[in-house]
């Protein structure tokens, strides 16, 4: 099944931006609960498309709106970006109401003074891998001026989740101090680098490790990060402050759509890749979504339970300022608004139960 055509053409256009625009007169202000005669809706903002293990929201949004008398669709609520900035710019000016993005991208708005409160996950875990090569297989061996790391731009997501794993390994050194960074922007660039020998370390996901290390020498994984790092969260969903506190059931309701959307696809892997076959631009082969949904079974890449917790927002602070996200940490406990994400638990969880 190809990649759903509707999500290829909700990229970030002028026609786009007008579509958020149009229907967002009708939608930022909407508020109330599922009881109310007409059904509410919210407009989303994703700074990126979705990958296979961020089709949650997607599938919720089209799929379980209904159990929490909402009116959604990916088709009408959802515009995707190739910008941080632009998807979160968006928010700001009222054209949509929840931003799906990095957590470093929002911590940095927040130290730029937007007030975005976190209330809902979007993914925590990930399979990323630490990989070496050509005798690299520790992870002392980075900061040899000799060994050529491919990385990530700073603040990039390749660079914040080799900084995790550095810390998640107990090293002192930051990303900052390897001596011979090769920059490289894309997980799928960093994996070709890695198997042309251009690079001897880099952080790339498990399907692309397993693709490419019958090309490498001497493969290793040296680190990975569902098994490193234990609080480590990539991208949640965000909203201004304001909004919530106008909005909080309607947040609630629609966060539960991907609180349910996780519990529906991790029990049934034939449902997860159908939906990432229908949401996932170029999906991967089922061979490696096996692998992706044996690791969603085993860490928590999904948090039914909310997650969110405040030493995973401590700790992303504190990876977030080693990458220079950040020039100052922010208070963790500032960070989640919990009464939202409490609530949304409780309506996911009445649906779940029966």
């Amino acid at each position: 099944m190809s990649a759903s055509p509707r999500l290829r053409r909700r990229t970030t256009t002028a026609l786009a931006l007008g579509t958020v625009a149009v229907l967002a007169l009708s939608s930022c202000a909407s508020g109330g609960s599922g009881n109310d005669a007409e059904p509410q809706t919210v407009q989303i903002a994703l700074s990126a498309n979705p990958q296979a293990s961020l089709v949650p929201l997607v599938y919720g949004v089209d799929t379980n709106g209904g159990e929490f008398g909402l009116e959604l669709s990916v088709d009408d609520n959802v515009t995707i970006f190739d910008s941080h900035t632009t998807a979160a710019q968006t928010v700001l000016g009222g054209r949509a109401n929840v931003l799906g993005s990095s957590i470093s991208s929002i911590l940095a708005a927040r130290q730029q003074g937007e007030d975005f409160k976190i209330f809902c996950p979007y993914v925590s875990m990930d399979d990323f891998v630490l990989t070496g090569a050509n005798g690299v297989t520790e992870i002392d061996q980075l900061f040899d001026a000799s060994t050529r790391v491919g990385i990530d731009s700073p603040g990039g997501a390749g660079a914040i989740i080799l900084n995790a794993l550095l810390m998640g390994s107990g090293e002192t050194r930051s990303i900052q101090e390897i001596p011979n960074q090769q920059i490289i922007e894309s997980s799928s660039l960093r994996t070709a680098a890695w198997a042309a020998g251009e690079v001897d370390s880099t952080v790339i996901h498990e399907d692309q490790y397993e693709q490419a290390e019958g090309e490498v020498t001497d493969p290793v994984r040296i680190a990975t990060l569902y098994e490193d790092v234990d609080t480590f969260v990539k991208e949640v969903q965000a909203a201004e402050a304001g909004w919530l506190e106008e909005n909080r059931e309607l947040a609630a309701q629609y966060c539960a759509t991907t609180l349910l959307a996780m519990h529906q696809l991790k029990a049934d892997f034939d449902l997860f890749v159908d939906a990432v076959n229908t949401y996932v631009e170029d999906p991967p082969e089922e061979d490696a979504l096996r692998v992706l949904f044996d690791l969603i079974q085993e860490y928590p890449f999904w948090t039914e339970d909310g997650g969110l917790s405040e030493d995973s927002m401590a700790f992303m602070v504190e990876v977030a300022t080693a990458s220079g996200v950040l020039s100052e940490p922010l208070d963790p406990a500032e960070l989640v608004d919990r009464e939202t994400l409490d609530r949304a638990v409780e309506l996911a969880n009445g649906v779940i139960q029966g």
